[in-house]
């Protein structure tokens, strides 16, 4: 929208709200009867705001201030903050990123004790075996006579 068309929607407003001096008034009116659509524009926002004063009042609940000044300032400090990375962290996704840290750490962990045993065993017949070589290597014992 363009800064005139934001002017005149402003005087509209205030010629339906009765705020325009007179001598404004006047003008406007001239205004309208010169331009058909500025003349629809203005019965149409007289038709909607006849529309809204029609409504009843709403109540806010009784939280409701409490409510807005925390995400103001929740949003102030991440704004405060650059709105970067810390903007995105928020307690949902740290608590996600715990769990999945420490799953990834248990199933390390048991990949680990599953693979120790067998490195033990591995090495219990590895000596198994060198022995069984040594004593095949050596000479045999000689019997003892009296």
């Amino acid at each position: 929208m363009s800064s005139s068309s934001d002017n005149q929607a402003e005087r509209m407003t205030a010629y339906l709200d009765a705020e325009l001096e007179a001598s404004e008034a006047e003008a406007f009116e001239r205004y309208l009867e010169d331009e058909p659509q500025a003349r629809s524009e203005l019965e149409d926002l007289r038709k909607v705001m006849q529309l809204v004063g029609k409504l009843g009042a709403v109540e806010a609940p009784p939280d409701f201030v409490e409510k807005v000044a925390r995400k103001v300032r929740r949003r102030a400090t991440f704004d405060r903050d650059g709105g970067g990375l810390l903007g995105l962290v928020t307690l949902p996704f740290q608590v996600i990123c715990i769990i999945v840290i420490l799953t990834i750490a248990a199933l390390n962990m048991m990949a680990q004790l599953e693979a120790q045993p067998q490195a033990v065993e591995r090495d219990a017949a590895a000596e198994a075996a060198d022995e069984a070589e040594q004593a095949d290597d050596a000479p045999a014992p000689r019997p003892i006579v009296p």
